[in-house]
């Protein structure tokens, strides 16, 4: 199971780009986002009664998830604009992606004193020497 929710994410995270790249440029950036949040809506819906895990009380839900939310219709926006003012789809997700771990790192080290090795600290320097030759012309 632990390697089986990194290949969801991986296949939906490819799958998601790939269609958010494909939307046509002339429509409104909103509506196809529209559409795919009312499809997952009904998916959601029906995932409460599939996955039994957890409670289904609303009164559980934290104020996080109106950021959580607007977090989302970010992330849709922004790729979807980005795609549109002609990034590459494999340079914009994996700018984006490096650039909000380095967000993090500090974040996740304050707040919720998560530890970092040498050998993180490693991949941390590499993943910028990555971005700094993406980002060279």
């Amino acid at each position: 199971m632990y390697y089986a929710t990194l290949l969801v994410t991986v296949v939906s995270v490819a799958s998601y780009h790939l269609s958010i790249k494909a939307q046509p440029a002339a429509v409104n950036p909103f509506l196809p986002l529209a559409a795919a949040y009312f499809i997952a809506f009904f998916v959601c819906v029906a995932g409460l009664f599939l996955w039994n895990d957890g409670t289904r009380a609303l009164a559980a839900l934290r104020p996080s998830v109106l950021w959580l939310a607007l977090s989302v219709v970010g992330i849709e926006v922004g790729f979807l604009l980005a795609y549109r003012a002609g990034w590459n789809v494999g340079y914009a997700a994996l700018l984006v992606n490096v650039c909000s771990t380095l967000a993090l790192i500090p974040i996740s080290l304050w707040f919720f004193k998560d530890q970092i090795s040498a050998q993180k600290l490693v991949g941390v320097v590499l993943s910028m020497a990555g971005l700094a030759l993406m980002i060279g012309k």
